[in-house]
């Protein structure tokens, strides 16, 4: 009896090399079969229509067309494609399990594995209107690239993953611990350590039990429950990530840097850097720019 040996053309996985990437897309016949991700890839269709197909844990192979506005989230590890009908424009949103962990909470990370949920996002009106502009925004940033572009795009992107997220809760359902009222202040807390990133004084626990009216025992498990780390290294991270794009991002200088994120110096800010990253800031910046060059 011949043997038949049937050779699997392997299934292609993309991966991420930055926590996050924006990329804007216009095709007449989308460019790549059925693959998947390691990272969630948020797709917004800016204009144009199709078929999206997608297959679930049970390799059933699920259709769903898609036009103007419709938006999906696409969790890692997903089969999927995108078949044209019309001329289509997309802008793909692309973030690791880790960044929405770092810089939203592990809450909201768990929130988009919820299983029963289609990659398709159903919105209110006021819902879908707030991520036209949110998405618009981000556009405008990734076409015209400015000081502090990459900053105010994560910001943004950070509010999108937030409403996804609510969006795949039903009135009855939470992930959140029981006393709301402190997690809503601890919600605040971390937009405000983002914004005062460069003021260590305003980031010290006593100030921040005070701001916000929550003990230290509180903010403490908080982190550690959402963060495994403490509220210090919590902030030391953040810090060191937001000088890490200013490098990347602008041409300002490690005093210039140093001032904008809250450390005492540019040779704090080197010594910090070298010591996270392995190579001096001004080291990175170079490579950074040879590699998107290429």
């Amino acid at each position: 009896m011949q043997q038949i040996i049937v050779r699997l053309r392997p299934m292609w996985k993309e991966n991420l090399y930055e926590p996050v990437e924006i990329l804007i897309r216009e095709h007449e016949i989308f460019p790549i079969e059925e693959h998947q991700h390691s990272f969630f890839e948020m797709a917004y269709i800016i204009s144009g229509t199709g078929t999206f197909y997608i297959y679930n844990k049970t390799s059933e192979k699920k259709e769903i067309p898609y036009s103007t506005d419709t938006i999906f989230l696409i969790p890692p590890d997903t089969i999927h494609c995108f078949t044209i009908q019309t001329y289509s424009k997309y802008v793909f949103l692309r973030f690791t399990t880790q960044y929405v962990a770092d810089y939203i909470g592990k809450y909201v990370e768990r929130t988009l594995y919820i299983p029963e949920k289609t990659p398709y996002i159903t919105l209110t009106n006021h819902e879908k209107e707030v991520v036209r502009q949110l998405i618009t925004f981000i556009i405008n940033e990734q076409t015209n690239r400015q000081n502090f572009s990459a900053y105010l795009q994560q910001q943004w992107l950070n509010s999108l993953i937030v409403l996804i997220a609510r969006s795949f809760l039903t009135d009855n359902q939470t992930i959140f611990p029981a006393d709301t009222e402190e997690t809503d202040k601890a919600l605040y807390l971390l937009q405000y350590i983002q914004q005062h990133i460069y003021q260590p004084q305003m980031l010290r626990i006593d100030a921040l039990c005070q701001k916000f009216n929550l003990s230290e025992n509180y903010i403490g498990r908080y982190f550690k429950h959402h963060f495994q780390e403490s509220l210090q290294q919590y902030i030391s991270r953040n810090r060191i990530k937001m000088a890490e794009s200013l490098v990347k991002e602008t041409q300002l200088s490690m005093k210039e840097i140093a001032y904008r994120t809250g450390y005492s110096d540019a040779c704090h800010l080197i010594k910090k850097f070298q010591s996270y990253y392995g190579i001096s800031p001004l080291k990175y910046r170079k490579q950074y720019i040879l590699l998107k060059g290429k």
